[in-house]
């Protein structure tokens, strides 16, 4: 039988609280409850409302420190949680065409882009920092430096938690079934009415990279427009 040393043992038991202390969901820290509606109301705020197209600059970085930039066409319905998005070369050629209902249909998809992971990763993403949780959060309160939060347990039993700090700024994060960290969205709001700014994905998984979408135009549109991104 194989025994530990003893001056081990300390050394062992401080990794295994360290690691203890470093994962997991803390508890949000109670409101007044006549903040709820509110909080509630701040948390949805940097989604978007209704089915809108938006066209941005996309700028993805690798943990090496490769850049990669394209143009992003998104149009997306909140309320279906469906999207259709292109990514195209500056010049306009079409590297990637995916659009998400219940399933995804592949349209377009050139090399390194047509691995099935970076489709579903990229729907993740999208509706992570466009699309609102669905139904109420289980939890709600005070979070990181005292600022409101909302916690939406989603189907697969996973965690969407929303935060929205006092310069506008939202940072949303998506806990996985052990409440490992797997993706962050930052969120910073325009100057004005509309779509955001400026939003920053980072993906904790493999590969892990850093997306950021800069907005260049925006459009509401109807319930019958935008059926195509390339429209």
């Amino acid at each position: 039988m194989n025994v530990m040393p003893r001056h081990f043992a300390p050394l062992l038991l401080f990794l295994l609280l360290a690691v203890g202390a470093c994962t997991g969901l803390k508890p949000l820290a109670p409101l007044d409850a006549a903040r709820k509606t509110t909080v509630l109301e701040g948390c949805r705020r940097p989604f978007l409302p209704g089915k809108d197209r938006l066209v941005h600059a996309l700028e993805m970085v690798t943990p090496g420190g490769a850049k990669g930039t394209a143009i992003g066409v998104l149009v997306a319905d909140p309320r279906t949680r469906g999207f259709r998005t292109v990514l195209m070369t500056v010049e306009g050629f079409v590297l990637f065409d995916v659009e998400a209902g219940e399933a995804l249909t592949l349209h377009r998809a050139v090399p390194p882009f047509d691995k099935p992971a970076f489709a579903e990763g990229l729907a993740e993403d999208i509706r992570l920092a466009f699309c609102a949780p669905g139904g109420d959060p289980t939890a709600w309160g005070a979070g990181e430096e005292g600022v409101p939060a909302c916690r939406f347990e989603r189907a697969d039993g996973r965690m969407v938690e929303v935060l929205t700090f006092r310069d506008g700024v939202t940072v949303i994060r998506l806990y996985g079934t052990g409440q490992d960290l797997l993706k962050r969205v930052k969120i910073t709001p325009a100057e004005g009415p509309g779509p955001a700014e400026l939003v920053e994905i980072e993906s904790g998984g493999w590969p892990s990279y850093t997306l950021r979408l800069r907005l260049l135009e925006s459009e509401a549109l109807g319930e019958d427009e935008g059926k195509s991104a390339e429209d």
